[in-house]
């Protein structure tokens, strides 16, 4: 009988030990599955490299034919070099008729003020004499109205001297303009021209990447955008290398206005396409190039 109480309080008691363990275990599990629970992350965006600033595109300021192409891609250019040169022979005979209309304005501006300083004597003898009675005042009144005739000439003469300068500083301009220049300093990245092209103004003829910061543009959803604050820290992965450590990253700017999204592969996501720019800029930007596409995790 002994026996069987000690057994039968040895079991009760191993019982009530193992319930308060695993009472014990399941406390002291609560805080790891809250914290499991709480996100990684802010908010996750796409994204894609850029330089600040963005590419330049470099096209022709007048209309034209291309006579010479100076670079190719992969070129390193400095500003204001020659990067592409259009026909100038057409440029070069508006020059040339330009210079002769203004010789031709301020040669007959010449002779207009030649004649004034005459007909000013004139006029004024004239008046002499009519005010001394030797001559008729008509005489008189008619030299001076020939004065302010050829004043008003000579006038005329210098304004048309005026437009035919405009006229050559347009022609010229237009002429400079044949040589296509570097605006920055960068790399050609996409030259489209070849010797031969007939261009309009504004056509693009290449574009550079200029020397600056490289940054990612990373359009968030609406629907997390709240959390996001200016300074955040971020991580960037590749799309097409997943598999790579992710890249540093702070959370520069955040755009003020929502915009319509870029199109979504995900079906879910196109329900909801709005959203604003943010800016990243990049602790080790020699591990991107602009234009790839990237997954940005913002960090709490």
């Amino acid at each position: 009988m002994t026996t069987l109480f000690s057994s039968f309080g040895l079991g009760v008691l191993t019982i009530s030990a193992a319930s308060l363990m695993m009472t014990g275990c399941s406390r002291q599990q609560e805080p790891t599955q809250s914290m499991a629970e709480q996100p990684a992350y802010v908010a996750v965006a796409r994204g894609r490299v850029d330089v600040e600033g963005g590419l330049v595109r470099v096209g022709a300021a007048v209309d034209g034919t291309v006579m010479r192409v100076h670079v190719r891609d992969g070129d390193q250019v400095k500003k204001g070099q020659t990067l592409i040169e259009l026909n100038p022979a057409a440029a070069q005979l508006a020059v040339d008729a330009a210079e002769a209309e203004l010789r031709q304005a301020q040669a007959q501006e010449r002779v207009l003020r030649a004649r004034l300083p005459g007909l000013q004597e004139r006029a004024r003898r004239l008046a002499e004499a009519a005010a001394g009675g030797a001559i008729d005042g008509q005489a008189a009144d008619d030299a001076r109205h020939e004065v302010v005739r050829s004043e008003a000439e000579v006038a005329a003469s210098q304004a048309a001297v005026d437009v035919a300068r405009q006229k050559l500083r347009a022609a010229q301009w237009t002429l400079e303009r044949q040589q296509v220049r570097a605006p920055v300093d960068g790399e050609v990245v996409g030259l489209n021209a070849q010797v031969g092209n007939a261009v309009a103004a504004q056509t693009e003829l290449l574009r550079l990447l200029p020397k600056g910061r490289l940054v990612v543009r990373a359009e968030v959803n609406e629907a997390y955008v709240a959390p996001l604050k200016k300074g955040m820290q971020a991580e960037i992965v590749v799309e097409a290398a997943p598999g790579n450590p992710p890249i540093a990253a702070r959370l520069e700017r955040i755009g003020s206005v929502f915009q319509v999204m870029a199109p979504s592969d995900d079906p879910q996501e196109r329900i909801s396409r709005r959203g604003v720019e943010c800016l990243l800029s990049i602790e080790n930007p020699d591990k991107l190039r602009v234009g790839q596409r990237v997954l940005v995790r913002f960090l709490p």
